[in-house]
């Protein structure tokens, strides 16, 4: 062994046996090499990350995941220290294999919790994975189709199977990009698809039916995606719409497994100018999210802030910077100091820059309210926050929210005006992703 660098030679000689498949006698090299770089070089220097980067891997193959997650974060912390003001991409690609790695390890400790029966905590570590590929690799990578169909898999073994469903379907959209509909992978999302309709109780022949169905239903959707990439927005929302029907047919109206395509629709409404439209189809996505996890999930704050989005690019300051101040409280409520939180605070301020020059109105989201209601008459006495609410979230301006209302119920004499306001759905766990 060389006196020169021996903490190197150690290294080398752990790093080589975790690709061969030794990893306890990895780990322990490994933790020599740390020990012997940090007294020589100090605990911030490259050759210490790539140490870190590498123990955590191993930690990772061996299921000791907690270990696996401090060393692969502190290899990532120490890259970041790394860079420069003036080279911000030194280190980008070490850095892009830390981030892999620990949504890699979400991944396996998800599956770990689902074998053992904790389905709750499963799905906390996929949705985690899921956010880190999508930002990384894309919505339709197969690492991302992956994580989704795991969290399928947990969902309907935890019962929720409307959620589950709309999991594996992205899983399947996501392999029909890369296989044929008789490829093992494919064969191996639908079979699951109509497991979990037989376990909701839906007749075997319309299982069969949707099988065939959801297959046509992602044609129409990628047909959507082709045409918007192309530029031909309106072709893009015909075939998403057409992807919608063929998804109502079977489900019912506002089910999980078209979320997404309302979310595609908005975009492409919103970016061929169509505020009111893309409005309303951002409505049919909040209201699928209240319906499955509560008005305060992060999920709804990722769709306020590309509501906020739309507005911005419209000029609609005023309401914009409701929306971001929504999103904003949902998210530090949720996920405290996190990086989602810090951009959610910037959007606000952005916002509020904009407004001291511009005083907007919200006519735009009472008429995109009305137009949603006309669509979907059934949920326009639901209780979830509505298109045209600011983006208040203090306790004080929802009871003050909930009196106006009862007022205006009062007035109108409805039959449901005995009905008792609902509670507010729960927090969700501070650390959902």
């Amino acid at each position: 062994m060389s006196d020169e660098d021996p903490g190197t030679e150690h290294y080398n000689i752990g790093d080589t046996l975790r690709h061969k498949g030794f990893y306890n006698d990895s780990v322990t090299e490994l933790q020599h090499a740390i020990t012997l770089q940090e007294t020589r070089h100090g605990s911030k220097n490259v050759v210490v990350a790539a140490t870190h980067y590498s123990i955590g891997l191993a930690y990772r193959a061996l299921k000791d995941f907690k270990l696996a997650m401090k060393h692969l974060s502190r290899a990532r912390e120490i890259y970041e220290s790394l860079k420069k003001d003036d080279d911000s991409k030194k280190y980008e690609e070490e850095i892009k294999n830390c981030d892999l790695n620990i949504a890699r390890t979400h991944h396996g400790r998800g599956v770990f919790y689902q074998r053992s029966g904790d389905y709750d905590s499963s799905i906390l570590e996929h949705r985690k994975a899921i956010a880190m590929r999508e930002s990384i690799l894309g919505r339709s990578h197969l690492e991302t189709a992956r994580s989704h169909y795991v969290m399928g898999c947990a969902l309907s073994d935890r019962g929720d199977f409307d959620d589950a469903l709309a999991e594996l379907r992205r899983s399947l959209r996501s392999r029909l990009k890369y296989f044929t509909k008789d490829h093992l992978d494919v064969i191996e999302v639908v079979d699951n698809i109509g497991t979990v309709m037989h376990a909701m109780g839906i007749a075997d022949d319309n299982v069969g039916e949707y099988k065939t169905v959801v297959l046509q239903s992602l044609e129409y959707e990628n047909e959507g995606d082709i045409m918007c990439r192309k530029g031909d927005l309106d072709y893009g929302v015909i075939y998403y719409k057409k992807a919608i029907s063929l998804e109502t047919q079977f489900l019912g109206d506002l089910h999980p497994t078209s979320c997404d395509l309302y979310l595609r629709i908005a975009e492409a409404l919103g970016d061929s100018g169509d505020l009111e439209g893309s409005l309303v189809e951002y409505k049919s996505a909040i209201t699928i999210y209240e319906n499955l996890m509560g008005k305060f999930h992060v999920k709804m704050a990722h769709i306020y802030s590309r509501i906020a989005g739309v507005l911005i690019d419209k000029g609609e300051y005023e309401t914009a910077l409701s929306f971001y101040a929504k999103a904003y409280g949902i998210l530090d409520a949720t996920l405290g100091f996190h990086d989602d939180t810090k951009q959610a605070l910037m959007n606000v301020k952005l916002a509020a820059e904009k407004n001291r020059a511009a005083k907007s109105s919200m006519d735009i989201l009472v008429k995109a309210e009305e137009a949603f209601k006309k669509r979907h008459p059934q949920f326009s006495s639901a209780d979830g926050d509505s298109v045209e609410e600011n983006g208040e979230t203090n306790e004080e301006n929802e009871e003050e929210s909930k009196k106006k209302k009862k007022k205006k119920k009062k007035k109108k004499k409805k039959p449901e005006e005995d009905k008792e306001e609902k509670e507010p759905d729960p927090e969700p766990e501070p650390d959902i992703i």
